[in-house]
């Protein structure tokens, strides 16, 4: 029986390595993979997961952390890449900046059998998009002050 521990490593290695096809391997039938404003079946990840490492070819994993329980794992980390490609969003499509550019994203990783049941990716997108130097109307890059003058 594999436990979550090691299937997260094996997805991690295969996406480093590029070698994405074989995902769907690692997850039951009726799983799941999310990310903010995308949920997909483990046929349609490869394809998902190649959007990333096409906007990011150089995309590295930097593992910040890990628990493990008997049904699943929580793993922190930080992923940094060159923004060299078109980058698709739920929101549209962000053409390449050229910056160097790292994020934090957690993944709930839930096992059942061996298998991937779900996993959930969660990063900040407006993290992303401020560090890729892009302007949202609305947001500021500057950092906001409350009265006190902390950062908020």
């Amino acid at each position: 029986m594999r436990g979550a521990d090691r299937l997260v490593e094996q997805q991690y290695a295969m996406l480093l390595r590029r070698d994405v096809a074989r995902l769907p391997d690692l997850y039951a039938t009726d799983a799941f993979y999310s990310m903010p404003g995308v949920t997909v079946r483990p046929i349609e990840l490869p394809a998902l997961l190649r959007t990333w490492t096409g906007a990011f070819p150089d995309l590295s994993v930097d593992r910040l952390g890990s628990v493990q329980t008997a049904g699943g794992a929580a793993v922190e980390q930080r992923l940094t890449g060159t923004h060299t490609g078109v980058l698709h969003t739920p929101f549209g499509t962000v053409a390449p900046t050229g910056q160097v550019v790292s994020w934090d994203v957690v993944d709930l990783v839930r096992v059942r059998r061996g298998r991937i049941s779900a996993w959930r990716s969660y990063f900040d997108w407006g993290q992303l998009i401020a560090a890729l130097g892009l302007h949202v109307d609305g947001l500021s890059r500057e950092a906001q002050h409350d009265p006190l003058g902390l950062p908020v």
